[in-house]
């Protein structure tokens, strides 16, 4: 199964972590720290044209994953610290394997920085469906087994993926070009996750105050939903997801899928979990807890299942108070285009979740109400 179709199925399950391992640098915090709601994400500035971003690795957070000195055309020939990769900006020719990725340089207006994709079956926004339909950009084939002939025929100054534990990036890791580890879908906030786009911004910007333009909006919104959200007197019961062969895959209570649900003014029956990925857990054990939830949203790529549907995949299903209160909402990823967006864009999603879990009324971007 290629990485692509990985990183669907662990957004389609609220991000089944399978992670990657990371180097051996210590990790060290520090105050003068840029980046405010990030975890996983560190840059410091020695002067106005250079910054030192460290990637933490977010499955031993005392290391480093990765070192980078980004560098504005003034600084010149800077020195760069041993273990660190120089990236002299703006790249201007980049390959992008996620589509979340590509979808958010695209909005920052430098999609003719991307010159490769990977699993371009699966993009759906409309400036890079173009330019690969006549293209300007290419497809490198799938992100677990690309093309390394096309890699490098594209000459790319960097390459973006999203790191997985316990392994590398496969031919990548032999081509000798600089990979930028994306590891912002390991973050435990919606707003920690945003924040990377900061990060991004650089990549292709230059050392610029406009580089936290998108995140400094986003915050801004998140935060004035938040409030919102407070003023509600109810907080109901919310589940998320389908069951699956008797198994349940759940948002972790640490996990950023469940800060939104939370941040909606809802009620999550698992926020004690500790976990900051997803949870595996038996039908029984999810029905147990959850049988009384007002809410439950899934996720479909095509058509939205209908009651019928649901009470087939399992007869409890129906025992569900959701079930019977038309409460239950689909996401079909196949027509919105939810996983593209919301990841640097989370106050779109908050906005639908307070919509339903409050019945506002407000029109819905990304769920639908399923019906009989």
């Amino acid at each position: 199964m290629h990485r692509r179709v990985c990183f669907i199925l662990m957004a389609l399950s609220l991000l089944l972590l399978t992670g990657c391992s990371g180097g051996s640098q210590s990790a060290k915090t520090s105050s003068g720290n840029i980046f405010r709601e990030a975890v996983f994400l560190q840059g410091e500035r020695p002067d106005s044209a250079t910054v030192d971003i460290a990637v933490i690795n977010p499955w031993d957070s005392t290391k480093i994953l990765a070192r980078y000195r980004l560098l504005n055309p003034e600084a010149g020939n800077a020195d760069v610290p041993t273990g660190t990769t120089p990236l002299r900006l703006p790249l201007k020719r980049l390959i992008v394997y996620s589509s979340i990725h590509a979808a958010l340089i695209a909005e920052l207006g430098y999609a003719d920085a991307i010159v490769g994709v990977a699993d371009a079956q699966y993009i759906k926004t409309p400036e890079i469906v173009a330019r690969l339909k006549d293209g300007r950009i290419a497809d490198v084939g799938s992100s677990m087994e690309p093309s390394l002939e096309k890699i490098i025929a594209l000459r790319p100054e960097a390459i973006l993926i999203s790191p997985f534990q316990n392994s590398g990036h496969g031919v990548v890791d032999k081509a000798g070009i600089p990979v930028i580890e994306c590891a912002d879908y390991m973050e435990t906030t919606p707003l920690g996750r945003a924040e990377w786009s900061a990060f991004y911004a650089m990549l292709v910007q230059g050392i610029s105050p406009r580089n936290r333009d998108i995140f400094n909006r986003v915050r801004e919104r998140y935060e004035s939903l938040v409030q919102r959200a407070d003023t509600f007197p109810d907080r109901p019961t919310v589940i998320t997801e389908l069951p699956q062969q008797g198994i349940w895959t759940m948002p972790g209570g640490n996990s950023y899928a469940a800060r939104l649900l939370l941040d909606a003014g809802a009620d999550y029956p698992f926020a004690s979990n500790t976990s900051t990925g997803s949870i595996r857990m038996n039908y029984e054990t999810v029905f147990n807890d959850a049988r009384d939830a007002d809410f439950w949203l899934i996720k479909s790529f095509g058509p939205a299942p209908d009651i019928d549907e649901l009470a087939r995949i399992h007869p409890f299903n129906s025992r569900i108070k959701a079930f019977s209160s038309g409460g239950i909402y689909n996401a079909n990823t196949a027509e919105c285009n939810l996983f593209e967006e919301f990841p640097f864009h989370p106050d779109l999603l908050l906005s639908d979740y307070i919509a339903i879990f409050h019945r506002t009324g407000e029109p819905l971007r990304y769920f639908a109400p399923v019906v009989p």
